[in-house]
């Protein structure tokens, strides 16, 4: 997807229309806040731990601050719709199912785990 192609799908979100990277989606919820959601690249549930969560949280929000930064109608779409950011990480259970593992609102990490 080129830059330009790139720019019309961030507008498409506020459409409700998520918009899908290779590393995490973003797309508004029924409650106006723009969720931003990745998944953990733990392979087996079992060996999740809290220490992987918070770092992959934090690749998360860079990735997004990355996109933020290269692309200021993304800004524009948030200031323009009153959103807050919230940010999700997830497992995909080989697309069975995708189970949170944790969120972060305000600055707020919350455990589904």
């Amino acid at each position: 997807m080129d830059k330009n192609q790139l720019t019309e799908r961030i507008w498409k979100i506020a459409d409700g229309v998520p918009l899908k990277l290779d590393n995490f989606t973003i797309k508004i919820n029924d409650n106006g806040r723009l969720l931003v959601t990745g998944w953990t690249d733990t392979i087996y549930f079992e060996n999740i731990t809290k220490e992987k969560i918070i770092q992959e949280l934090k690749e998360l929000k860079d990735h997004y601050k990355k996109l933020a930064d290269s692309f200021p109608d993304l800004v524009a779409l948030i200031n323009s719709n009153n959103l807050n950011i919230e940010f999700h990480l997830q497992f995909d259970d080989n697309g069975k199912a995708s189970i949170g593992l944790c969120s972060e609102i305000n600055g707020q990490i919350n455990w589904y785990i």
